[in-house]
């Protein structure tokens, strides 16, 4: 059995190949059990385990430098650096992180959440330990999806450049969280199937051994293993190697002793930086996350009969299918609901992989070309494209439909995932709109609405992370025009007036509605409709705004521009929102039926008190 309160990682380097064995699949199976009836990145971690088990007998976690790239694959590493008894809180509300967090642990080298950081990150720590005069390890371990990010590739260019010697872990199990795409990724698959290369070695290796020739026939090894690599085979060394990169393998990652054999020589490897390829299977130990590593990428325990904003998006445009548009999205087509189109119209969909500025600057270009360009991406993942929002497509005003998924409150998966800036980034835009629909019905229409009648200028939708009670064909059959204007949910003979942005609209109805105020659902943050901010100037006397998203820079800002108000605002705080369940996260920022029915009387009650108001 393995310790409940101290670090495993030194543990790890006094046992038996055999006891490795049974200490990863206890492993294993903890992490399933734990993941699988809670929530969490499950298929991702059942398929490092020996690879993480194997890099911490080579390695220390805490006297070197070991960088998690997107660190959803971090929990072998949370289990062996002393956190096996709080693992059964993670993602919790007050319980350990889905990811690496600098705050948790010292051997959490660098938070991160989102994918492509690692080799910049380490690049930064081994400039740092050049100038202090540091000796220790620099290891970055990056997935064969997240190597294709355009910071990934930056940032390997500069390694040689900038004489640092980093040593990168690539573990290559052909899957991100949809199915990889890219011609790296293509490179490395042609490669891993190859056999041949790997028995090649094998046999000029052995060749060696038997030899009297000694030196000179290590040297003709040399040659040959190079001609192999750069001529006979489509492989990634000719690539990591032009950029002064040493390459090798690759290596089964479930065989640790093979692992270790490779790490004891990239650790010793002290010319320059250095890249092991490690070929893993995702899902590694059970029969249905083997088979289905997409399906058990992240497990959450979801409202069974609420049906996706993502899956009306998906459906929606499938029964645009006929129209002329282009739908992009970044290794996320599950995720967005765009693999309901991608499975009857492939060629309506192109996934790019983890690159969001490039999605942008060529939809925008294809946008000029005559095509609707839809581009589907999480909030929190549009913030990487920011430059390329402003540069390629606003300032040439040029019409793009962008999709914000997961904009609000994201739940578990925490700060790194919430998509509570969007208004505040998107609303600085000169050009754009940004529609908020109220329900999966709004949404829909709006969608609708966006390629039947086309774009003048870049039009943003957002949506949270949430779903209705609703049948899909419902909602298809009941498809109309419609516009961004703001509606009454409920009118009142009163002063007070709650505006509320969006889907956080149905929370505010049902919080308010037997209580004598006007509530509004704001349908589009941009433009601003000038019909109900009149009726503002002249009627109310109090206003109540509620949106899921930051309060700096967001839609409040523009209701505190009204004179002779009394104004109160709800959202999300100058603040980073910890990880905890949606409902939990939506209390904490005042924004649950509960929240807001409680604020709303203390408020209403002191105003009563102080003005004999009724």
């Amino acid at each position: 059995m393995t310790s409940q309160n101290t670090p495993l990682y030194n543990a790890l380097k006094n046992m038996s190949y055999k006891e490795l064995e049974e200490i990863a699949q206890e492993i294993r199976k903890y992490i399933f059990n734990v993941v699988y009836n809670n929530n969490g990145h499950l298929a991702s971690n059942l398929g490092v385990v020996e690879l993480t088990i194997a890099l911490y007998r080579i390695f220390d976690p805490i006297e070197d430098v070991i960088i998690w790239d997107t660190s959803h694959q971090s929990y072998v590493h949370k289990l062996l650096t002393g956190r096996w008894k709080d693992f059964k809180t993670i993602r919790e509300k007050g319980g350990i992180s889905g990811y690496t967090n600098i705050y948790e642990s010292p051997a959490d080298r660098f938070g991160a959440g989102h994918a492509g950081t690692s080799i910049a990150a380490s690049l930064g720590y081994a400039l740092s330990d050049k100038i202090k005069n540091r000796k220790r390890n620099i290891v970055a371990v990056i997935g064969d999806g997240a190597l294709g990010c355009g910071m990934a590739l930056e940032s390997l260019n500069q390694l040689n450049y900038q004489d640092v010697k980093v040593k990168i872990v690539l573990n290559d199990n052909n899957m991100a969280i949809s199915k990889n795409v890219g011609t790296i990724s293509q490179l490395l698959n042609n490669f891993r199937i190859k056999k041949e290369y790997t028995q090649a070695k094998e046999i000029l290796k052995s060749s060696l051994e038997d030899s009297s020739l000694g030196k000179d026939v290590e040297s003709v090894l040399k040659k040959v293993r190079n001609a192999l690599k750069f001529s006979i085979y489509d492989t990634p060394a000719s690539l990591f190697e032009e950029l002064g990169i040493k390459y090798y393998g690759p290596v089964d990652g479930h065989d640790i002793k093979k692992m270790e054999e490779f790490l004891e020589f990239i650790k010793a490897y002290d010319e320059k930086s250095v890249i092991l390829h490690v070929v893993t299977t995702k899902g590694k130990g059970f029969e249905e996350t083997e088979k289905s590593p997409t399906k058990y990428h992240g497990v959450s325990k979801k409202e069974l009969n609420k049906v996706s904003y993502s899956k009306i998006v998906g459906h929606t445009l499938s029964h645009l299918k006929d129209y002329e548009f282009l739908a992009f999205t970044g290794a996320m087509s599950d995720g967005t609901g765009l693999n309901v189109l991608q499975e009857i119209c492939p060629d309506k969909v192109i996934d790019m992989g983890i690159t969001e500025p490039s999605i942008v600057t060529t939809a925008s270009a294809l946008s000029l070309g005559g095509v609707l360009p839809v581009v589907d991406i999480y909030s929190t993942f549009m913030q990487r494209a920011f430059d390329s929002l402003i540069h390629d497509v606003a300032l040439q005003k040029i019409p793009v439909l962008f999709l914000l998924d997961r904009a609000g409150l994201v739940g578990e998966d925490g700060p790194t995932h919430h998509g509570v800036f969007d208004i505040a980034y998107t609303r600085l835009i000169p050009n754009v709109e940004i529609w908020t629909p109220l329900n999966a019905q709004d949404l829909a229409n709006m969608i609708y609405t966006s390629v039947i009648k086309g774009l003048k200028k870049p039009r943003f939708i957002r949506f949270p992370r949430d779903g209705e009670t609703i049948e899909i064909q419902n909602i298809l059959d009941n498809l109309q025009i419609v516009d961004g204007e703001w509606k009454y949910l409920k009118m009142a003979d009163s002063r007070i007036y709650a505006l509320a942005v969006g889907t956080i609209s149905q929370n505010v109805y049902d919080a308010l509605k037997d209580y004598d105020v006007n509530i509004i659902g704001v349908r589009s943050v941009k433009p601003l409709n000038e019909y109900f901010l009149e009726i503002l100037e002249q009627r109310a006397e109090y206003i109540f705004v509620y949106e899921e998203g930051s309060l700096k820079g967001g839609f409040n800002e523009e209701i505190f521009k009204l004179r002779n108000k009394k104004i109160y605002s709800f959202g999300v705080k100058d603040e980073f929102v910890s990880h905890a369940t949606r409902e939990e996260q939506l209390d904490e920022c005042d924004l649950s039926i509960k929240a807001i029915k409680e604020n709303f009387e203390k408020i209403i009650s002191k105003v009563k008190t102080q003005s004999s108001y009724e």
